[in-house]
């Protein structure tokens, strides 16, 4: 279909204005983290894998995490983006202008609970009444704060209590100046911090649900629906072989590109299971729900169908 559109707009007798049209209509403004689990785009995007689809695939690295992706496809400033569950689906289920399109990573992300060197905190029980950093309201370093807080039974305002820092970079300046006491985040990402005894980490907390989810707005649904298809489409065997590791090659990469030792990536390879597909686990949007209730995020449940675009995911029981 996105070939048919091509050669509609760019057929016999167009002007080159016809055709600039046609690559226009085509791009694809994608965002995530600049983060290991989002290698196999850019491996797709070298390749030219995206291109051969007719997709002018545009991708942007947004470092302040699932709260600021939010942001940009409520403003229709992004197409599509790889959004942590519990941030996407504290959105979608309050309406907000975008929608759960598929599955990018099935397996649970590790929180690590991170506090400063030489902080005297050596377990999650100390931090109660201590400050957590988080990149944004409703982000995933803000909602795994107050799971932990409520699997603990602590008042999630008084023990609990929280200041927005932005990205990594800017949590470790607070840490540094003692602004922040503690930061969840992606354990593997902020490893050479504990490795270099700039932070310590006092413990984990695993999401119960698959970590990263596709998201796309709703400018992106209504202009890009094909174009988001082939995306998740083509990405899918680049996944599958970046699992498999053929002669270490993605052990070597995510080391090279991710200050990671080769027994870290390793380990976090061996723990991350891609779906990359246009489905999405009834599961995962129940649980993450229900967390968000529970921690007083979300008033109440809202039906499945609310929280995806059924012309391009499917639910699966």
């Amino acid at each position: 279909p996105c070939g048919r559109v091509l050669r509609s707009a760019g057929g016999a007798g167009a002007g080159a204005g016809a055709r600039e049209a046609s690559r226009a209509a085509s791009t694809l403004r994608v965002f995530g983290v600049p983060e290991h689990f989002n290698a196999p785009f850019h491996m797709a995007k070298e390749r030219g894998l995206y291109e051969k689809r007719g997709v002018d695939f545009v991708w942007h690295t947004e470092p302040k995490g699932t709260g600021a992706m939010a942001q940009l496809l409520e403003a229709g400033e992004a197409d599509l983006a790889v959004m942590l569950a519990e941030g996407a689906t504290a959105r979608a289920a309050v309406g907000a202008p975008l929608k759960v399109v598929g599955t990018y990573v099935s397996s649970p992300l590790r929180w690590g609970v991170h506090v400063k060197a030489g902080s005297g905190l050596k377990d999650k029980a100390d931090l109660k009444g201590k400050v957590f950093g988080v990149s944004r309201m409703l982000s995933g370093s803000h909602l795994m704060a107050h799971v932990m807080a409520h699997q603990k039974g602590w008042d999630l305002a008084k023990d609990a209590p929280l200041k927005v820092c932005g990205s990594l970079d800017d949590a470790r300046r607070l840490m540094a100046a003692g602004e922040i006491d503690a930061w969840l985040w992606e354990k593997f990402t902020t490893k050479f911090l504990v490795d270099s005894g700039e932070w310590d980490i006092v413990g984990e907390v695993p999401t119960p649900w698959p970590c990263f989810l596709f998201v796309a707005s709703a400018r992106g649904l209504k202009d890009r629906s094909e174009e988001i298809r082939q995306v998740i489409e083509a990405t899918r065997p680049v996944c599958e072989e970046f699992k498999a590791n053929a002669g270490g090659a993605t052990v070597s990469y995510v080391s090279k590109h991710h200050a990671m030792s080769e027994a870290d990536a390793a380990e976090w390879l061996g723990g991350t299971h891609w779906a990359c597909s246009n489905e999405v686990q009834e599961s995962t949007l129940h649980k993450t729900q229900e967390a968000l209730v529970t921690i007083g995020q979300l008033a109440e449940a809202v039906p499945l169908t609310n929280l995806i675009d059924p012309s391009v995911c499917r639910l699966v029981s």
